[in-house]
């Protein structure tokens, strides 16, 4: 969330084999400061700029051998365009992007190809 502003929220939804099911676990990430991060199950009075939707399985793949940021987008874009049966991921922009873009997303797509 490097270049992100302040107050940025993403809503995260980790379900057991397939992300249209219930979450199992539903948390939310907050950029407190330009150094500190939330994570948070209470429900914040802010409005998720993305939910983002994984399996377990997902999240487990993401993660493996501790990557690189870089890595691990290149696995999220990797694991997006091929799905494999209870390794899903999905997103959904949850603000309009014009806002999104001057909450610094434009930077953040560039980097990590987005």
């Amino acid at each position: 969330m490097r270049h992100l502003e302040i107050e940025a929220c993403w809503e995260y939804k980790i379900t057991e084999n397939k992300i249209d099911e219930p979450a199992k676990y539903h948390f939310f990430l907050i950029k407190k400061t330009n150094s500190k991060l939330e994570f948070t199950t209470a429900i914040p009075e802010l409005k998720p700029d993305l939910i983002l939707y994984f399996t377990e399985n997902a999240v487990l793949e993401l993660i493996k051998g501790k990557p690189t940021i870089e890595e691990y987008y290149k696995r999220y874009r990797n694991i997006m365009k091929n799905p494999q049966p209870g390794i899903e991921l999905d997103s959904k922009i949850n603000k309009p992007r014009l806002k999104l873009l001057k909450l610094g997303y434009r930077s953040w797509q560039k980097d990590f190809k987005f």
